[in-house]
């Protein structure tokens, strides 16, 4: 019989890790539980430590039969980007000098916010594949001009 300690011990990395990004996780078991699949902890493990632009690459061609992907896919997207916001927010906390600057950039990054969120939402209203397309298009548009405003707040603002 094999040791277990390896395996144990990157069973509890992994657990940590998750719980560093609820976000990540009440996404992925909202999605779960509205789509009736079960929820499995490598996937889990999965969208917790996936990259932004991984992310995408795997939806950006779904199409209109694979509305469930993609619609999860988006989630964890968004999920994601709830967790970027954290850690600008608690940046910001911590900072001690003027804030002027840092808080008009990270309007941009709410307004990305918004507007991933409402594409989202939009997408679910598409009934034809044509006006699907389209409005995948869109959250993909989205979700990389929040991806740009998130990269410009930890490039160009740092006090």
């Amino acid at each position: 019989m094999e040791p277990a300690g390896p395996k144990l011990y990157q069973g509890v990395v992994n657990a940590v890790s998750i719980l560093r990004r609820p976000g990540a996780v009440l996404g992925m078991v909202a999605i779960s539980v509205l789509s009736g699949t079960a929820l499995r902890a490598d996937d889990v493990v999965r969208a917790a430590d996936d990259s932004g632009g991984l992310a995408w690459a795997s939806i950006e061609n779904d199409t209109y039969d694979q509305r469930a992907h993609f619609t999860a896919g988006a989630q964890r997207l968004s999920a994601r980007l709830d967790e970027q916001i954290r850690q600008l927010k608690a940046k910001r906390e911590a900072m001690t000098s003027d804030t002027k600057d840092w808080d008009f950039a990270m309007k941009a990054v709410y307004e990305a916010r918004e507007l991933l969120t409402g594409r989202i939402s939009e997408l679910a209203k598409q009934t034809t594949p044509e006006t699907w397309t389209d409005a995948r298009d869109k959250v993909g548009q989205a979700w990389k001009q929040s991806q740009q405003a998130v990269d410009n707040m930890n490039t160009t603002v740092t006090s």
